[in-house]
């Protein structure tokens, strides 16, 4: 079995075309020439229609850009990659994975990011953003630039450095960004329905909608129920579309201690009954009665959504 097969998230759309255009030097129109004229590469769509492509696609691009580049024509070129891979020898399998060229660290960008939104300066903040995920994978920008400036500008609040006017704002600019992702993300490629929540009275939701949008990002079908989910008739509303997961965050021990009643409602889940998941910061600290059959957990965003996918995929699902 070769790499890419063995590594499924090379076949993730997470490259918009801005940034592949940046990323191998080849201009969007030629992009958009070579997929109407060879078909290669074949990049998924957005809810919105935006071209999504994949490590894998970057990795095609770039054998083609450096077969052009050696004298060859675009033609040529595409009939030799077809030649190689009927001879099981893909090319793109080969290559190095794609690393950003520009010089804007992730550093440097959480703290530009941080910068203008401490000056409450939305387009700056968004240019800086859109740059972001224009030079670094989805998941990267997610776990590595808004998290920190979140954690960075919440600490500043609580060390009464910045108004609390300031932090909300913040917040609500990384909600926007956020549910626009979920909103441009493909269609989903996964049969398996995962529901996600805040538990009762519960309002921090930045952390689960991270966790969301890399879940969607990734294939997923993940129905997003937001925060202070009420339990009350939950399975009148959630056992016809059959989840495979349930998934709730919290943040309070108040919150967390709200999900004792959750026995009572799965019982009424027509079977297979689905898996019950629960993070965030109170149920680091403490756990639910016994009884209650949930998987607790409480680790890195990424590693986290890795240990979801293995639970469902090793449960009786069907993820393809």
């Amino acid at each position: 079995m070769d790499e890419l097969n063995r590594s499924p998230n090379q076949h993730l759309p997470v490259y918009n075309i801005k940034a592949v255009s940046q990323l191998l030097g080849l201009l969007p129109v030629t992009l958009r020439a070579w997929e109407r004229r060879y078909g290669l590469p074949t990049p998924r769509r957005g809810q919105q229609g935006y071209r999504l492509y994949s490590e894998y696609d970057v990795r095609t691009l770039r054998w083609l850009k450096g077969q052009l580049d050696s004298g060859l024509s675009i033609g040529r070129a595409v009939q030799y990659l077809n030649d190689l891979r009927l001879q099981g020898k893909d090319p793109a399998i080969s290559l190095p994975s794609t690393h950003p060229t520009n010089n804007a660290s992730i550093d440097a960008l959480t703290q530009e990011l941080t910068n203008y939104l401490l000056q409450l300066n939305d387009d700056k903040a968004a240019e800086t953003l859109r740059r972001a995920f224009a030079l670094y994978p989805v998941d990267q920008v997610l776990v590595e630039i808004i998290q920190p400036t979140l954690v960075d500008i919440g600490q500043a609040w609580h060390d009464g450095k910045i108004a609390i006017a300031v932090e909300h704002y913040a917040t609500q600019f990384f909600m926007q960004h956020l549910m626009s992702m979920l909103n441009a993300a493909a269609q989903p490629v996964r049969d398996e329905l995962i529901v996600a929540a805040c538990a009762p009275g519960e309002q921090h939701q930045i952390g689960l909608l991270i966790l969301v949008v890399m879940l969607r990002w990734r294939g997923w079908h993940v129905k997003y129920l937001g925060p202070d989910l009420k339990l009350e008739r939950l399975e009148e509303a959630l056992a016809p579309l059959r989840p495979r997961a349930l998934l709730f965050s919290a943040t309070r021990p108040e919150s967390a201690q709200t999900m004792q009643n959750l026995p009572t409602i799965l019982k009424k889940f027509p079977p297979p009954t689905p898996l019950v998941i629960l993070g965030g910061q109170a149920f680091a600290s403490m756990q639910l009665s016994e009884d209650i059959p949930a998987i607790y957990l409480n680790a890195k965003p990424s590693e986290m959504i890795d240990t979801i996918e293995n639970l469902i995929e090793t449960s009786g699902g069907s993820a393809q």
